[in-house]
């Protein structure tokens, strides 16, 4: 911590009595001296500059003022404290010290006490101010090493999704509306083709950002293992299998002090040769379109996760039709807060658009979600990842 002998005072004043006074005064302190405003500026650009300056106002050449006024307007010298110490006590004399930048006003002759008093407050105002500006330094330093990382964090979580000239080749007819609500997300989607059938996945995760992030490359680290080259289950024995890796990799055995996190997911495996499929469903529905008509498909409600109450999570098979179009998605749609009342989009709006746009292309459907959340949330933030896929047969 610094102390009065490393702060050091710039005192400048014509009289060599004052410069006496004040040197005696201020013992303690390390003191520079300037007998006129050309040197007392020389001295405050250095190499080493004051801590305080104490000035007087009526000098020859350059008075205090123009002193003042030049050391506020230098981007090197703004940031030093001002204290007048002159014999010029009427008002108009103070207001315009204070106007110039100065930051305390002493009368001559002063008295001792009240000065150093006065030196050490503006001291201590500047010792505190300096340190909040390098504590802001080095946060904004760490920031941008912590960015950094989450930038790079972004690029490893985007190299696992599925790539998009494969979903094209797959599914000619869809959309992915992917909007994490910071860099990484705990919202991910996965798609594998084994032999003539498709699993897709659309998967939400606790929590979103870096903590999100985890959990959905455990997600797909996870799936990738479940669902392998040689074997797959029906949808919902994956969920169930899912479920156990995550109670076994998180240690969830049930006590009230264990981490509950976890997944909600969607998950469908198309059968391209018998135009049906299945899905199974943690807290995440699964919304069909067929002639104008949407049909929900709900999921169980509980997670893939340990649960207070674990059943079997349900297999819905559904006999496909041509132009039929499903979508799975997250929660963050519907759940993001905005209008002219700041509340949430709501599943109903969510249904009623989806069957606005089913008609036109999967492009265009996917363009018209991103504009209708935009103009649902105005100025107001992102309060989680947002994740929807449309499938059209």
């Amino acid at each position: 911590m610094q102390n009065s002998e490393q702060q050091q005072i710039l005192i400048v004043d014509d009289a060599a009595e004052n410069i006496d006074i004040l040197g005696d005064a201020l013992s303690n302190y390390k003191r520079m001296v300037a007998i006129n405003g050309e040197k007392a500026l020389e001295l405050a650009m250095g190499n080493n500059p004051p801590d305080l300056i104490l000035l007087d106002i009526v000098m020859p050449g350059m008075d205090g003022y123009e002193v003042c006024k030049r050391l506020k307007t230098n981007e090197k010298t703004r940031e030093i404290p001002v204290i007048f110490l002159t014999a010029k006590t009427d008002t108009e004399s103070v207001v315009k010290g204070f106007e110039t930048g100065a930051i305390d006003y002493v009368t001559k002759p002063f008295n001792t006490s009240e000065l150093l008093a006065r030196v050490t407050t503006q001291l201590a105002l500047k010792k505190s101010k300096d340190d909040i500006a390098r504590y802001l330094k080095e946060i904004e330093l760490k920031n941008k090493l912590i960015n950094h990382s989450i930038r790079y964090a972004e690029s490893i979580q985007n190299a696992v999704l599925p790539d998009m000239e494969f979903m094209k080749k797959e599914m000619p007819e869809h959309f992915v509306l992917f909007k994490p609500k910071d860099i990484v997300s705990g919202d991910f989607y996965w798609v594998k083709k084994i032999s003539n059938f498709l699993i897709i996945a659309v998967v939400d995760c606790t929590g979103h950002g870096v903590p999100g992030a985890f959990m959905s490359m455990l997600g797909i680290s996870f799936l990738n293992e479940t669902v392998t080259k040689t074997k797959f289950d029906k949808a919902n024995e994956i969920l169930e299998r899912l479920r156990k890796m995550v109670k076994v990799s998180l240690n969830q055995t049930g006590k009230y002090s264990e981490p509950r996190d976890g997944m909600d997911m969607a998950l469908c495996i198309l059968d391209l040769d018998n135009k049906e499929m299945q899905y199974a469903g943690a807290y995440n529905p699964l919304y069909l379109i067929r002639d104008g008509e949407l049909i929900e498909y709900q999921a169980d409600r509980q997670p893939v996760a340990i649960h207070c109450v674990e059943k079997e999570f349900t297999n819905h098979v559904i006999k496909l039709q041509e132009r039929d179009t499903f979508y799975i998605f997250s929660d963050g749609f519907y759940d993001q807060l905005g209008g002219t009342k700041y509340k949430k989009f709501l599943s109903k709006n969510f249904k009623t658009l989806l069957l606005e746009i089913n008609k036109k292309s999967m492009d265009q459907q996917k363009d018209l979600l991103d504009k209708t959340l935009k103009e649902w949330m105005k100025n107001y933030e992102q309060i989680d990842d947002i994740l929807v896929m449309g499938i059209r047969m």
